[in-house]
């Protein structure tokens, strides 16, 4: 770890003049594995590595990137991001962040110290486990299109020619199958995963078990019909939403109009028992670090309090263009690119239900386990949503009947309104940024089938 921030404190000391100079450095060790028929089908590693350097003058930035960590390496990367700096436009609101006044607290969860001592051979016999156990446990579970094992350990370091320095390691491992189960002429599919700091905290024969029920249980799926009814989304769907709003509460989407929630600052926009909070210092969840991509200490902000918008999500571009701090929220795609706002551990706040209570509630309702189209039906900037979905028709508290081919419909402000309720049995998902899904009860939506 000291080598790695070694070089980005060396990098950020060549500054000119009044340049100042930020070095992002990560250092990545990968393991990705997938099986099938009960064999290794890939394995492979990688351990990629690599430095970002942002050069600012006179509000010019100029970023670039190399993996080539040697003394001419870094000189090089050095005059790239300079001569970038030269014809990039100036704007005011750029610049690195203040030294800090206190080295941020560590996290805790972010790393397994047993995840070092796995052997391959050991990984990839999770990855066979997993696909076969899942064809094992229906003989309608026909076969397995993916089951796979992948993790990694990283390390990455910042440092800035206005002070900032500091280095920290995290470990994920996670594992995931896609069954495909059969009666007849109907054929089905289920997909379950699962996540941990390490590969001592996967739960195989969980996502196994999980996958083969969820594909078993939506064969003889049918369209319901139309109407309105409350929807129940579960934990997997939830994250997919929370995806959808997590790109309308940055302070860069307000900024340039791209947001269903530009003006409504202190307004309120869900229904009370609605409570959204971003906090990039939760134990052992994927988005969490003791600092973000510009080196702004993690924070927790509540995004919603009790139906109220009360804060959007800031990186320091984004914050100074409005006179304010930046809320820790700066992200990158790695030392290849440059910072820009993003949630790190975006969830709602549970209301105290468990998913029985929640399911009990809804009455007759539609519980919705897969969204289909939510990148061309959902549109954070209008609040529209109108995605397919598939799902279970819940009578009585109890999933019943199989649906499919149905799309689910309302303005984006109406379904938050419209939550009621959230369970406690939150699940971090890390696609689109970190999203915390739990089970939630919409009050009612459009159900369009036949």
């Amino acid at each position: 770890m000291s080598e790695l921030l070694d070089l980005a404190v060396s990098l950020a000391d060549r500054g000119r003049g009044d340049e100042q100079i930020e070095a992002f450095l990560s250092h990545d060790r990968t393991t990705e594995i997938k099986a099938y028929q009960g064999e290794v089908e890939t394995l492979s590693s990688a351990e990629p590595r690599g430095a970002g350097v942002r050069i600012i003058e006179e509000g010019r930035a100029g970023f670039a990137y190399t993996t080539d960590l040697s003394p001419s390496g870094l000189d090089e990367v050095v005059a790239l991001a300079r001569q970038n700096t030269a014809s990039a436009t100036p704007d005011d609101a750029v610049g690195i962040g203040p030294a800090w006044t206190k080295t941020p607290a560590d996290v805790d969860g972010l790393v397994d110290e047993t995840h070092g001592t796995v052997t391959p051979e050991t990984k990839a016999d999770l990855a066979v486990t997993l696909e076969t156990t899942t064809r094992k446990l229906d003989p309608r579970v026909r076969t397995v299109e993916e089951a796979g094992y992948a993790d990694s350990d990283t390390t990455i370091a910042i440092a800035t020619s206005t002070g900032i320095a500091g280095s920290y390691r995290r470990t994920d491992a996670w594992c995931y199958v896609l069954a495909i189960a059969t009666d007849g002429e109907d054929t089905e599919i289920g997909f379950d995963f699962d996540l941990a700091t390490g590969f001592s905290g996967l739960d195989a024969d969980s996502v196994a078990s999980r996958a083969a029920e969820r594909a078993v249980s939506m064969l003889g799926a049918t369209k319901i019909e139309s109407g309105r009814l409350p929807v129940v989304l579960d934990p997997y769907t939830s994250a997919q939403f929370l995806g959808v709003l997590g790109r309308a509460i940055t302070g860069d989407a307000i900024q340039k109009g791209r947001s269903l929630f530009a003006g409504r600052l202190g307004e309120r926009v869900a229904d009370e028992a609605v409570t959204l909070i971003d906090d990039g210092r939760v134990p052992g969840a994927p988005g969490s670090s003791p600092w973000d991509a510009e080196g702004t200490p993690s924070r927790r902000t509540s995004v919603i309090a009790d139906g109220v918008l009360t804060s959007f999500l800031y990186d320091l571009k984004s914050a100074r263009r409005e006179g304010r701090a930046s809320t820790g929220n700066a992200s990158r795609a790695g030392y290849r690119s440059a910072p820009g706002p993003a949630p790190t551990n975006l969830a709602f706040a549970s209301t105290g239900s468990t998913r029985s209570d929640i399911l009990k509630q809804a009455g007759r309702a539609l519980l919705v386990h897969d969204f289909h189209g939510v990148h061309s039906g959902a549109n954070p900037v209008t609040g529209d949503f109108s995605v397919g979905v598939s799902g279970r028709l819940i009578e009585n508290g109890v999933p019943t009947q199989a649906v499919k081919e149905v799309t689910i419909a309302a303005p984006m402000l109406e379904i938050l309104a419209g939550i009621k309720a959230v369970a406690d049995d939150r699940r971090w998902l890390p696609f689109g940024g970190s999203l915390g899904g739990a089970t939630t009860l919409i009050a009612e939506m459009t159900v369009a089938g036949r």
